[in-house]
Order: C-alpha cells, then sequence, then structure tokens
C-alpha cells in the first residue's frame, strides 16, 4: 500500500473520531471565537544544509480581537536529514489569561521543553506535500493554591509531559496558492498519576496559502481551526471546551545564505 493512501485513510479515520466525539459532547462544551495571528519560521543556516533555526510565536485574541487570551513562542534548532526529513529541539513559553468561565481565574505561565520529528513526503514535483510530525513536550504550568489570590507568586509548578501527532497535506493548485488541511492530537503521557484524561485536545485545520515569492520559501496562510479540549489542564472545572479560531500565519523555510552557484 503506498504511503499516501496509508496517510489520506489515517487522516479520514482522525476526522470521524473527532466528528463523533462532538456531536456527543457539543452540548456540555463552553465555545469561544477566537484569532491567532502569528509566524512560524524554519529558517536553514545555509541553503541544502544541515542545521537551521526553529522561530514561532502567536497573539491569541478571544472573540477574534477584542480581549487577550494569552501569547506564545517557540525557539529551537533543527537539523535537516539528507532525506528532507528534520529532527528538532528547543524551548516555549505560552501566557494564559482567563477568558471564559471554564479558565483559571488568574494569568499563568506555561514553560515547555520540547523535541521533535518530521517526516514529509513530496510528490509532483514540490506541489504536493504530506507530512507527519511527532513531537513530545514536556511543561511546567504556574498554579496557585488560592485561585483568588492576587499575588504575582505561583506556589507550584504543575507538570505534564505531552505527545502532539499532526498529519498534515498541502496541494500547490496554483503556482502561487495552496490548501492545506491537518489534525493534531494532544495526548497526556503522564495522566493516570494526575486523574486526568489521555486525550488532552484536539486541533483540525483548513485554509489556504499564499507564497509572496516565486520559490514558494515566503507564504502567509489564512484558515479556520476548530480546537477541542478534553478536560483542559487550563480550566478550573476540567469541563471541556471548542474554540472556533481564525488563524493568521507567516510561515517560511528561507535560508539565511544562498547556496553558491
Amino acid at each position: 500500500m503506498k504511503r499516501t493512501n496509508i496517510y489520506k485513510r489515517l487522516f479520514v479515520l482522525i476526522v470521524l473520531t473527532l466528528s463523533c466525539s462532538v456531536k456527543i459532547n457539543a452540548q456540555k462544551m463552553a465555545q469561544n471565537v477566537a484569532a491567532w495571528v502569528g509566524y512560524e519560521m524554519y529558517l536553514p543556516f545555509k541553503e541544502d544544509g544541515r542545521w537551521g533555526l526553529l522561530l514561532e510565536g502567536y497573539s491569541k485574541g478571544n472573540d477574534f480581537v477584542s480581549e487577550l487570551q494569552g501569547s506564545f513562542y517557540r525557539v529551537g534548532a533543527s537539523y535537516y536529514l539528507k532525506n528532507g526529513n528534520r529532527l528538532g529541539a528547543g524551548v516555549a513559553y505560552q501566557w494564559d489569561l482567563p477568558y471564559d468561565e471554564l479558565s483559571l481565574p488568574y494569568n499563568n505561565p506555561d514553560y515547555r521543553i520540547y523535541e521533535q520529528f518530521i517526516w514529509r513526503i513530496v510528490k509532483k514535483e514540490g506541489n504536493e506535500v504530506w507530512s507527519q510530525r511527532f513531537r513530545m513536550e514536556q511543561r511546567w504550568l504556574g498554579r496557585k493554591d488560592d485561585p483568588n489570590s492576587t499575588s504575582d507568586h505561583f506556589d507550584y509548578y504543575k507538570f505534564e509531559n505531552t505527545f502532539r501527532y499532526q498529519v498534515r497535506y498541502q496541494l500547490w493548485f496554483k503556482p502561487r496558492w495552496a490548501a492545506v488541511v491537518y489534525d493534531e492530537i494532544h495526548i497526556r503521557t503522564n495522566a493516570a498519576s494526575s486523574n486526568e484524561n489521555y486525550l488532552d485536545q484536539n486541533r483540525l485545520y483548513l485554509g489556504t496559502a499564499y507564497s509572496l515569492d516565486k520559490r514558494r520559501e515566503i507564504r502567509m496562510e489564512l484558515g479556520y481551526m476548530n480546537q477541542i479540549f478534553f478536560k483542559s489542564p487550563d480550566t478550573e472545572s476540567g469541563l471541556s471546551r471548542m474554540n472556533h479560531t481564525i488563524r493568521i500565519t507567516l510561515t517560511t523555510d528561507l535560508p539565511f545564505k544562498r547556496k553558491e552557484n
């Protein structure tokens, strides 16, 4: 069986599973309309080189942009394998604000260390790209014993180990226009020790990309992401929520230095 056929069946299975779960839990979920504006940059130090830099950041708004939901930043190193796949590791930071009735009633930090592997299959002269991303995150979440405390001090940091799996499909249907769809699932590997669900959240995304250059190295993406939390660690009661999110993202694979001819 071809790898692309396996990816297509896997993607359909994830979407069907998610749809069934949504139908069962939709009435129990808090629902929000959000907007994320940010960047995701894979920057090789040299064209066709082995090492590169990863930079990622988002500003997250609730009720579109009327109130701040939080902010997120990631920085790391990437190693490019000869077959086009990638290894990476680094650190990340997220600052969460209360934005609905399920949120913790205070601002709280989320410190992370991550490791990842990206497996890519490129077909039709680069016009069709399938990718899988396997990411592990070690997270330290700031918590207070008294939720009503106005102090900036956090009494402890809750540890979580999260496995994230994303399958993504990108199709360039015109020289500068592409359709993008992906699904990403988050699983808490240490959920049993904290009496939580293993399933943390799911992100289903559908959007379009426009290339700002002929090499397709600098792109703007606009799309819709359906984000579901299942007994999320950032909610006071542990109930589920659904965020309907518009995402605007600048993405790039632009190298710092071109290959000499």
